[in-house]
């Protein structure tokens, strides 16, 4: 229990630094995760694809975890590129 708190946190922490407004699993397995939606008069572009199984889109990305992958393990590794790099 202790460990899955911690790691929530580190989830937390780390889409904080990013930005985001929120991290949630769709239905389909994938990751999904969310910026604020644009000020009204401002033009909102795609977010780059980082790879590996990222797609972004006008205000989020989304993570598809292949079977060989620990879920858990990429999201830290993406929200970690997202934060450090300052996309928004």
């Amino acid at each position: 229990m202790v460990q899955n708190l911690l790691y929530q946190m580190r989830v937390k922490l780390r889409a904080e630094k990013a930005n985001l407004a929120s991290v949630s699993m769709e239905s389909s397995g994938q990751i999904l995760l969310k910026y604020a939606a644009p000020t009204e008069g401002s033009e909102a572009t795609r977010l780059p694809d980082l790879g590996n199984g990222v797609r972004g889109g006008k205000s989020a990305y989304w993570i598809t975890v292949a079977k060989d992958e620990i879920w858990t393990v990429k999201l830290l590794d993406v929200l970690g590129k997202i934060a450090g790099s300052g996309q928004v």
